[in-house]
């Protein structure tokens, strides 16, 4: 039949219409994935003792095919354990439209046991189809699990993910058409939203702090200073700061105790070399949207080898900045950092020892050689796909660092040029690197640490 119509209401039985239409039409508006404002999101906890794990209150979407766990539901894994060689069980949603099963059911599918074992291989058709959520490793001799033993692959949109496309009654064109112009004005809103944050806190500081100035001079050749008696620094004027050095042409900052916060105004563009090295106490940094260059060793809070980190937890750095210096932060108290998309030279050892940092966002197209050695706490890496180069020894140490989230295809990941040790795996004691995985939009790079290389991994 050329054509076909519905739904419509039946008279005298002429109109009929299957599950598999209705199946048809709601997996036409709602992409596969778990459901995020039902229950718990099927989220997984192991029992106190044993082998055990319960899958939480959860609803899913299967090619239009709904499963709904209403209870906390037990799964007792201790019957996969291998005596002697560990091995993945993998938790899925598993579709079955064959005519002898036709159900959507939780399933569990064991790989086989090895010295590094792979994930099991989940068949998949056009009458099976999977949503993998975690993936359990089975130790010999484990007698508990924690959720160190598993992967969780929820958010992963390659072999799970969240439904996000109910798309309401818009075109799919008109939606884009309209997401585009959000963006663009979500991005201006986002530039007056800096330069306007910039002006109160440069306001702050001259309201706060008048009449009590303790310091002033001149720092740039059209840029000045004054410090305040709350340990604030106003930089104003426009153009470059100087650069400094440690020998004959140290900032009038350098080993300052009394400095706690900078304030950079608007029209400086950029901070000098140097310029607050060695500042233990300075914990707030206001940097401007003129802002286009960050010197080398600017923030950097201790000697070469600091015995203790520096105060300066947080800071933003402008749209406009396409320069950081070698060792910027080295040594700060960061926990977050995002790295904007105009950033194209990076020195050596920027965000070096500073082992409070947690979670990176990387949207330059250069990662600095040496950039995050020690970085011992970084857990959380996603790389924007306009990164084109990664430099030289950049993960070395960082040991608990296991994932990069990459958005782009593993073809963009090919495409990157990755110098000398750029994952910290050449040369180094066992465990010294943590980074096993590079998840990419269409796949994964896996380490294969038998062979010493990267290759594209298989679910």
């Amino acid at each position: 039949m050329a054509f076909s119509s519905g739904f419509f209401n039946s008279k005298g039985l002429d109109r009929t219409y299957t599950a598999e239409n209705f199946c048809d039409y709601l997996g036409s508006i709602i992409c596969n994935g778990i459901q995020d404002n039902y229950g718990d999101c099927f989220k997984l906890a192991a029992a106190s003792s044993g082998l055990k794990v319960t899958v939480g209150r959860g609803k899913a979407w299967i090619n239009g095919h709904y499963f709904i766990n209403d209870a906390r539901y037990s799964i007792d894994l201790s019957s996969y354990q291998d005596e002697s060689l560990p091995r993945y069980v993998g938790i899925c949603i598993y579709l079955d439209t064959t005519e002898a099963v036709r159900s959507v059911t939780l399933k569990l599918f064991p790989g086989t046991p090895a010295e590094s074992p792979q994930l099991p291989s989940i068949p998949q058709d056009a009458d099976h189809v999977r949503l993998l959520m975690y993936a359990v490793r089975l130790n010999p001799g484990a007698e508990s699990l924690t959720e160190r033993d598993w992967y969780d692959y929820r958010e992963d949109r390659n072999v799970c993910g969240y439904c996000r496309c109910i798309l309401g009654k818009c075109k799919v064109t008109d939606m884009l058409a309209q997401l585009a112009q959000i963006t663009a004005e979500m991005q201006e809103y986002n530039d007056t939203v800096a330069e306007l944050t910039a002006r109160v806190a440069e306001l702050e500081a001259e309201i706060e702090d008048i009449g009590d100035i303790i310091a002033a001079g001149q720092c740039g050749e059209n840029a000045y200073y004054a410090l305040y008696s709350s340990g604030k620094v106003l930089v104003k004027g426009t153009g470059a700061m100087y650069d400094y050095d440690l020998e004959s042409n140290r900032s009038p900052f350098y080993r300052n105790d009394a400095v706690r916060s900078v304030v950079v105004s608007e029209g400086i563009t950029t901070v000098g070399e140097d310029a607050f090295e060695r500042c233990l106490n300075l914990e707030s940094v206001s940097l401007p949207t003129s802002l286009t260059s960050i010197g080398s060793g600017a923030f950097m809070p201790a000697d070469e080898y600091p015995s203790a980190a520096g105060k300066l937890n947080s800071i933003t750095i402008p749209d406009a900045v396409t320069t950081i210096g070698g060792g910027a932060f080295w040594g700060a108290a960061l926990t977050s950092l995002t790295v904007p998309h105009n950033v194209a030279t990076v020195g050596k050892y920027a965000c070096r020892d500073c082992t409070r940092l947690t979670s990176v966002r990387y949207e330059g197209s250069v990662i600095g050689g040496f950039m995050f050695v020690n970085c011992t706490a970084l857990t959380s890496f996603t790389m924007a796909h306009t990164v084109t180069t990664i430099g030289e020894h950049c993960f070395n140490y960082c040991s608990t660092l296991e994932t990069i989230t990459y958005e782009g295809s593993l073809a963009d990941w090919a495409a990157i040029t990755k110098q000398s040790n750029w994952d910290g795996k050449g040369g180094m004691e066992v465990g010294q690197s943590g980074l096993t995985r590079i998840q990419c939009l269409d796949g994964f790079m896996e380490w294969d640490a038998e062979n010493h290389e990267w290759k594209v991994g298989e679910e």
